[in-house]
């Protein structure tokens, strides 16, 4: 159920989110303001229960009901869910189903039973239907069209323990979440092959989505390209300029032993690119430049001389 205090922890979110080894919440048992706590009963289980909405669960749903299964030694949890109908109507639209929401809760290590279409305002008739001892909420008040606080009835028989709410982590929040971060969440989806037609989204907005996409793919790709490439550049800069040895005798006699140096530059070759051609070219066009010229200028050098020589020759021959 919503209160004006969600605000506030949807504001929190994330610091909630985040917070690693989130410690265990105290168990219930606290009276609310000006009201008492009937002692428990002594010769069977206390029989606790706790009623919500409990749409998408989440750690704060988890962690209330283990204040409620935790409040005396031996506990029966109850948790009851109201239909959609009345949820719809008094709160709004859920993103489950209250069939969906109960089978959830039903796999909860903290929850004994489950009542569906629960009714909305707990009533001292249904406490003593259900022999419930305890409704255990927080303390907020959950006001209605009939009364500010439907919980009252509860807190003046001395049946209500408080709970405490996990701030930061509510429904609402992971709906604000989704709200806000729409497009990539759709992005994701189609991604993953959903259809369009099942996302609600029309044949402009797909293909406006694919645009920026690949435009973003494209940014990655030509990012990471020029930081790999940079970096092989600069060893192979390093590895040019770096005084070598005397090469070997590159005659017969030295059993077939070369020049170190043509053994290092000769591994100068251009980087098969992990992505298309375009890609890499854009990428790669002005380190593919300097990759030349330090071949040539490692291996090529000694053909160019010779070249030059020849056309000299020919030039006084004629």
């Amino acid at each position: 159920r919503t209160t004006s205090s969600e605000s506030n922890a949807d504001e929190q979110g994330q610091q909630a989110a985040d917070k690693p080894n989130m410690p265990p919440p105290e168990k219930a048992g606290r009276a609310p303001k000006g009201y008492h706590i009937n002692p428990p009963p002594v010769d069977r289980p206390v029989r606790v229960y706790a009623d919500g909405v409990f749409d998408l669960f989440h750690l704060g749903h988890m962690r209330q009901l283990e204040q409620a299964k935790k409040a005396f030694p031996n506990t029966t949890l109850i948790v009851g869910i109201p239909n959609d109908t009345d949820t719809h109507k008094r709160k709004g639209l859920t993103v489950l189903t209250d069939k969906e929401r109960a089978e959830t809760l039903r796999h909860c290590k903290w929850v004994d039973e489950v009542i569906e279409d629960a009714p909305w305002i707990v009533t001292p008739d249904f406490l003593e239907k259900h022999n419930i001892d305890y409704v255990a909420h927080d303390d907020e008040p959950y006001a209605s069209a009939e009364t500010d606080d439907i919980y009252r009835p509860c807190k003046e028989a001395g049946k209500f323990l408080v709970t405490q709410r996990t701030d930061g982590i509510s429904t609402t929040y992971i709906i604000t979440k989704i709200v806000r971060d729409y497009e990539k969440y759709i992005a994701r989806q189609l991604k993953r092959g959903t259809p369009r037609q099942e996302l609600n989204v029309s044949w402009l907005k797909k293909n406006e989505l694919d645009l920026k996409r690949h435009v973003s793919d494209l940014r990655e790709t030509i990012k990471n390209n020029w930081s790999t490439t940079g970096r092989e550049l600069r060893d192979e800069f390093k590895n040019y300029w770096a005084p070598t040895p005397r090469p070997s005798s590159p005659y017969p006699g030295n059993n077939g032993i070369s020049s170190p140096t043509q053994d290092r530059h000769g591994d100068l070759s251009r980087p098969q690119s992990p992505h298309n051609e375009f890609e890499a070219g854009f990428s790669l066009g002005l380190v593919g430049g300097i990759r030349s010229w330090m071949r040539g200028r490692a291996i090529g050098t000694p053909g160019v001389n010779s070249m030059a020589a020849s056309e000299t020759s020919s030039d006084e021959e004629d």
